[in-house]
């Protein structure tokens, strides 16, 4: 069992292939969402996944437009496919593909990799200060103010920086602390 289940969405429309898939990723520790043989179906679930194995073809379509959906919220995904990789479009050059069949533990592997990846990523300073100015939008009247009051938010996380440079959840905290500090003392100012 893997240290955290995700929940994965697996796409094939060959029954036994997907059934294999499945019970490999439920043995290790992980959640199957579907199996689904229908892109359209698989579309509805592709914003409630952690990660996704998608067969390039299914019936008479192609999984890209899922792909593109979970490329759209982040999720891990990667490719099986049966024959010629060139099939799959450029857009998609950075995804891993694998031959089918396959066994589950290589494409498990990668998509936890990549899913912890993009988990550590989610806590840089880039991804706090989008999450600051998103809650600055709710929180004050329009976008230039939530941008100004995240701007002096950061002026001072840079004019009061600690002689120890704060790591991960430390760096989140901090620049939080400021942002509601700044709001407090300064929101008004920060209107106009």
């Amino acid at each position: 069992m893997t240290s955290e289940s995700l929940r994965i969405l697996v796409v094939d429309d060959d029954y036994f292939m997907a059934e294999r898939l499945s019970r490999e990723i439920c043995a290790n520790g992980d959640i199957v969402v579907g199996p689904v043989a229908d892109v359209h179906d698989a579309l509805d679930l592709a914003c409630v996944v952690q990660a996704a194995i998608l067969d390039v073809k299914v019936q008479d379509e192609t999984s890209f437009q899922i792909a593109d959906s979970l490329i759209h919220h982040d999720v891990p995904f990667i490719f099986l496919i049966g024959y010629d990789p060139q099939v799959v479009p450029s857009r998609f050059a950075r995804q891993h593909i694998y031959a089918k069949p396959s066994h589950a533990a290589p494409l498990l592997h990668d998509l936890h990799e990549r899913h912890r990846a993009a988990s550590e990523a989610a806590d840089s300073v880039e991804a706090v200060v989008i999450e600051m100015i998103c809650r600055g939008r709710e929180m004050m009247p329009d976008e230039a103010s939530a941008e100004r009051l995240v701007e002096g938010a950061l002026m001072r996380a840079i004019t009061e920086a600690p002689q120890d440079e704060p790591k991960g959840d430390d760096i989140r905290a901090r620049l939080f602390a400021l942002f509601q500090d700044e709001y407090r003392q300064r929101g008004r100012l920060r209107l106009h």
